[in-house]
């Protein structure tokens, strides 16, 4: 290779250097934008250059590394004073990284751009890839070195942030606070303030914040969170919560350190309550009053402070108006103390008489009082008769679950005598509804009833697996197999069912059909996971080696 030591001017172009880092992370990111040159700089070029530097790109684009490079030395070779040879050069050493020769892409790549042209953009991104070909090979104390002397170099360059945000990582798997702290602080406070690096500022800012908030140094975290977050708009507030609070859970759940939890969630709360609105008229002022109360409630809820939080909730009623989304509130908080007769009492303050009944019945459901939820689901008809079928299913789905838990069959026949409810006052999903009876007649055993209901459903091809099966209880092989046959017609669930096939003719006794059902099964699917279980039965039980392709050696 020829190199040329002209010099060209730096063009920071943050877009295309966020691209390129992020093509060194993933290759189902590789391109798009990735490895762009700056606009600027292309614009400079002759257009038999732009044409060569776009048949690399072409290989690139496609993955074809070797034949990119080689299209990117030859650009180097006929253009050698060209503008564009930093760029080329760059990107003749993406191909070696991604090629997996890192040595060879910082040896004569990378550094090359850095000896012949380092007052050139792409001298920066060498530099930074050569940090990062550092962790390719493992080696992260040079790579920490080499990301501090870039952002040290170039401190207002946008790979002055990556650099940072690298030796963060570095610093996370050492498990280093100290410098992590460090990092973050440079990060939140020292990065310019763009779209580009919103995310890594905000990710560092609630990082230092929480840092601060677990030192019980309440004021730095909420300074933090401020290199980010607009002190004088509600979400500045709402970061602070977010983070102090989880910061507070994480305390108090161990003993020593609930005292620290107490004091951090008395200072939260004092904080948030000093962003109260004065007056909550307004529907605005009305909705941060409840969103700011509510956090205040939150912390309570953290710290395990049972009449706080109640008293909280009441207090909300008092500024708000008592309405039903605080009563629901107030009536989980006592579910989850086990209070469930406390909670009924709320449900039955709803104001939404329909819905503060269908949480008494939920409750007695949850509880395991299957007949009184039943009673108080039925109880909704005459509430509400236009929602019978909504009230009717909870009822189905409460005696399933009945089932579920106590597995007496009594709650299977109230379930299929709700279906049958179901079938007149909701006929346009009779399907669903039969398929319910079926499951339901199956679980009891009635395999005839069972394929009958099943046969009145839409859901094929799985109706003509579950009839099958149900013959197959009854012993009726024959009828098993037609639906199955059936069921092989449908090419999603053909390789399933050619495989249940050969079970059912062992199972029948029927030996011979079931070995050449296996052995089709391998042939005709040989990519499918059923293929891999017949040919493991076929060895096991039956001494013969099926190759995928269906040949036999027995």
């Amino acid at each position: 290779m020829v190199r040329s030591p002209k010099k060209i001017r730096l063009i920071p172009c943050l877009a295309v250097l966020f691209a390129i880092f992020l093509s060194t992370r993933s290759e189902a990111a590789r391109l798009a934008y990735l490895e762009q040159m700056p606009l600027e700089a292309f614009a400079k070029l002759r257009e038999i250059e732009k044409h060569q530097l776009k048949i690399a790109e072409k290989f690139y684009l496609k993955g074809e590394h070797k034949a990119a490079a080689a299209e990117y030395d030859k650009f180097l070779t006929l253009y050698e004073r060209s503008s564009g040879g930093p760029y080329s050069l760059l990107m003749w050493a993406h191909c070696q990284v991604k090629l997996r020769l890192v040595n060879t892409a910082v040896r004569d790549g990378f550094q090359s751009v850095i000896d012949y042209w380092p007052e050139s953009h792409e001298a920066v991104v060498s530099t930074f890839m050569i940090a990062k070909c550092h962790l390719l090979n493992g080696e992260p104390g040079k790579a920490d070195k080499a990301f501090a002397q870039l952002a040290d170099d170039f401190p207002k360059h946008s790979l002055a942030t990556l650099s940072r945000v690298e030796m963060l990582g570095i610093a996370t798997t050492r498990k280093d606070k100290e410098r992590q702290v460090e990092l973050w602080t440079d990060i939140a406070y020292k990065t310019p303030k763009t779209k580009e690096t919103a995310s890594y500022r905000s990710s560092s800012a609630r990082s230092l914040a929480d840092h601060f908030f677990g030192e019980n140094e309440f004021q730095k975290g909420v300074e933090a969170l401020e290199t980010y977050y607009d002190k004088n708009r509600h979400d500045h507030v709402h970061a602070v919560h977010d983070v102090c609070n989880s910061v507070v859970s994480r305390l108090f759940r161990s003993s020593e350190t609930k005292a620290r939890a107490e004091k951090l969630g008395d200072g939260l709360i004092s904080f948030v309550e000093q962003a109260l609105p004065n007056d909550s008229q307004e529907k605005k002022d009305k909705d941060r009053t409840r969103d700011l109360l509510e956090r205040i409630t939150s912390v309570h809820k953290s710290l395990d402070r049972d009449k706080q939080v109640l008293a909280s909730y009441e207090r909300m009623g008092k500024v708000l108006g008592m309405d039903d989304a605080i009563l629901g509130s107030m009536a989980a908080w006592h579910k989850g103390k086990k209070r469930i007769e406390q909670a009924r009492s709320l449900y039955g303050r709803y104001k939404d008489k329909v819905n503060g009944r269908r949480a008494i019945a939920s409750s007695y459901r949850e509880e395991g009082n299957y007949e009184e939820a039943v009673r108080q689901y039925l109880s909704l008809i005459g509430l509400d008769k236009d929602r019978e079928a909504e009230w009717q299913r909870d009822v189905v789905a409460t005696w399933r679950g009945a089932y579920k838990v106590l597995r007496q069959a009594k709650y299977l026949t109230k379930a299929i005598a709700t279906y049958q409810i179901l079938l007149k006052v909701d006929a346009d999903r009779f399907s669903e509804y039969n398929w319910g009876i079926a499951e339901c007649h199956e679980k009891l055993s009635k395999w005839k009833e069972a394929i009958l209901s099943y046969r009145q459903t839409d859901k094929f091809p799985e109706a003509y697996f579950r009839m099958a099966e149900c013959h197959r209880h009854l012993k009726k092989w024959n009828e098993g197999l037609i639906l199955l046959n059936q069921a092989r017609s449908h090419e999603n669930v053909a390789d399933r069912a050619q495989h249940r096939i050969a079970q059912f003719y062992e199972m029948s006794g029927q030996k011979e059909k079931a070995i050449k059902s296996f052995q089709v099964t391998c042939k005709k699917y040989p990519k499918s996971r059923y293929a891999s279980i017949s040919h493991a039965h076929l060895q096991t039980k039956y001494g013969i080696s099926v190759t995928l392709g269906g040949a036999t050696d027995k």
